[in-house]
């Protein structure tokens, strides 16, 4: 596959993780009345954030917010829009995190891979998606990006 094919499914799939994850709500509340999900992601040297998406549901506004360097590699991080994040990818172990929980690492093929955790709060789930990177520069970028211990 080539690099734009790879780039376009990995996208997709990005999209249809969020499209599959509920939807909004039927009714929404007043902003006011909804927790805003934060996502507590400091932005790597060398990328620029690209795009913040908000998924409304009836007790939160989940967000996704999208990075990526000159070389095209791409990074997402997800807090409070659930999804199957890193279906079909193999587990590749976990990751100690800042604060002191554990995630779960998926990928590998088409050098992509997905860390989710939960904090126990109403944003869960919570992932950051990558496109572009070996395994472990991904895990040097999540240290860079506050997210893993390095």
């Amino acid at each position: 596959m080539t690099g734009a094919r790879n780039a376009a499914a990995f996208v997709s799939g990005v999209l249809s993780l969020v499209a599959c994850g509920g939807g909004a709500a039927t009714q929404p509340m007043p902003t006011a009345e909804r927790t805003v999900c934060e996502v507590a992601f400091v932005t790597p040297p060398g990328f620029e954030r690209t795009d913040t998406f908000e998924e409304r549901y009836p007790d939160r506004i989940g967000l996704r917010v999208g990075f990526r360097d000159e070389s095209g590699r791409e990074l997402h991080a997800f807090a409070g829009i659930p999804g199957e994040f890193g279906e079909g990818l193999p587990e590749a172990g976990t990751v100690e995190l800042v604060g002191g929980r554990t995630g779960r690492l998926a990928g590998g093929p088409h050098r992509v891979w997905v860390l989710t955790w939960d904090e126990g709060g109403l944003c869960d789930p919570r992932a950051v998606l990558g496109r572009g990177f070996d395994q472990g520069e991904f895990l040097d970028l999540l240290a860079l990006a506050g997210v893993a211990r390095s």
